[in-house]
């Protein structure tokens, strides 16, 4: 190898090196630089995603507790459709539709999130001993949204 580098001449021998020299920084690039760049990146999205999550989860958190504080662990007093509606204002949900039916109570409500209504649902039935006996759902306009088209709720 010695002796074929030295037979070059000092053009070929400038070339070669300057060769050499491009092909080391692009393994360089190549197989550490460009990954570590790209795992930072990574990194970086999963971060973000991450705290916007912890963000949401501490929302929810305090308004579920807010929530849980206004009900009772014994069942509440009042009429069933005063207790929905109250607890319905506490989670910011707005009631389009009430029409009781003997015992139970029907309700409407246009297009709430739907995480919203399974906190609201999770509150009647745990704090206030309300059942649900059906629920009729149709996707809303916008994502994470429900329509609820029919509610019944019941005292036992």
């Amino acid at each position: 190898m010695k002796a074929w580098w030295q037979q070059l001449n000092s053009r070929e021998q400038a070339l070669i090196a300057a060769m050499a020299a491009v092909i080391t920084i692009f393994i360089f690039y190549s197989a550490i630089w460009q990954p570590l760049n790209s795992n930072l990146i990574n990194a970086d999205k999963k971060l973000v995603r991450q705290q916007a999550l912890l963000t949401w989860v501490n929302e929810n958190t305090q308004r579920y507790k807010r929530a849980q504080g206004v009900g009772g662990s014994s069942q509440s007093q009042g009429s069933l459709s005063g207790i929905v509606n109250r607890s319905a204002n506490s989670y910011q949900l707005t009631i389009t539709r009430v029409q009781p039916q003997g015992d139970d109570i029907q309700v409407w409500l246009d297009s709430v999130p739907f995480t919203q209504l399974l906190f609201w649902l999770e509150h009647l039935v745990n704090n206030e001993k309300i059942h649900v006996e059906s629920i009729d759902l149709a996707r809303a306009d916008r994502s994470g949204e429900v329509k609820v088209r029919r509610l019944q709720l019941s005292r036992h």
